[in-house]
């Protein structure tokens, strides 16, 4: 018997950036989002995200600055490129978002109480600030609408921030876990924030430890977007147990609710590039910070937007 030979063809298929068009011109193969015309608006996945490029955000028109509030209300992730902004510049462009949210633990930059200046060097060792999957501040009665971070100077390769969709995580969720998670309320403490922050020795922190550390607040768990009506899960890093439960009874839960929540299918990335203005709809996901760039120089500016006490789905 003798062994059957087959022949193998193996095929190079090249999908080039650009094809060109009947008239000549070039059009580059990036989904675009045809809801808004203002600016170009490029999903980054099917979960959340997108990537806007074509306005410039200090002199934009309000009707330009709606459009990039709607954006953020559809895609809770938004990557604006090209942005000339020093401190000045994103102070002025927060604030026409809305007021400052406060930030209890980072000391800000002379001149600006709303803007912080995170830096970290090339010989930088260890955890990066944010390096968890966590929400900004979710411990104060009202955590911030929105997180602005701005890219003065980022990394060639590497720095990325990850987000998931806390949408996307309730939308998964069986209806009889809903029934019970609608009657339950989230306990999120600050205890361990102060040290976190603290052991990076280029932040500055505030003084006032004992008052982060005795920070607790009660969410539903639970939500809608006070926009969208949209459902969400509020889970977070520092949420500690379920009203009237202990934190032994409630760990299992709040083990599965943050599993589920960052599950890849939910997330989206972030590639940062110089002149980038970051920005996201901070109750609605979570967040961590990608430590791959030793040996590199980044430095960010963020900001935040206040938001409004979060919203039990049940009462809407």
């Amino acid at each position: 018997m003798t062994a059957a030979r087959f022949r193998v063809t193996y095929l190079h298929v090249s999908q080039p950036a650009h094809v060109d068009d009947a008239d000549g011109t070039r059009e580059d193969h990036v989904l675009r989002d045809d809801e808004f015309i203002r600016f170009e608006v490029s999903p980054f996945t099917g979960a959340l995200g997108a990537e806007i490029r074509g306005i410039d955000l200090a002199s934009a028109s309000e009707d330009g600055f709606e459009d990039v509030r709607r954006a953020l209300h559809k895609y809770h992730v938004l990557a604006v490129r090209d942005q000339q902004l020093d401190a000045a510049g994103l102070h002025k462009v927060a604030r026409r978002f809305g007021r400052f949210s406060g930030n209890p633990v980072h000391t800000p930059i002379d001149g600006f109480d709303d803007i912080v200046r995170f830096v970290r060097e090339p010989d930088d060792t260890g955890k990066v600030i944010g390096e968890d999957w966590h929400m900004d501040l979710a411990w104060l009665p009202k955590p911030p609408g929105i997180t602005m971070l701005y890219g003065e100077e980022v990394p060639p390769v590497g720095g990325d921030t990850c987000f998931s969709s806390l949408e996307k995580a309730y939308a998964s969720l069986s209806p009889r876990l809903i029934e019970i998670l609608e009657g339950l309320t989230g306990i999120h403490s600050g205890r361990g924030v102060f040290a976190i922050n603290a052991a990076h020795s280029r932040l500055g922190v505030k003084a006032d430890v004992e008052a982060i550390e005795n920070a607790v607040v009660e969410h539903p768990v639970i939500c809608r977007h006070p926009a969208t009506g949209r459902r969400y899960v509020f889970v977070s890093s520092v949420m500690t147990n379920f009203k009237g439960m202990t934190e032994e009874e409630s760990k299992p839960m709040i083990d599965f609710l943050m599993a589920r929540a960052v599950r890849p299918e939910f997330n989206c990335r972030l590639r940062w590039e110089p002149k980038t203005l970051g920005m996201w709809n901070n109750p609605h996901v979570l967040h961590t910070a990608i430590n791959d760039y030793p040996g590199y120089r980044r430095v960010m500016y963020r900001t935040t937007v206040e938001g409004s006490v979060p919203l039990a789905a049940a009462d809407g």
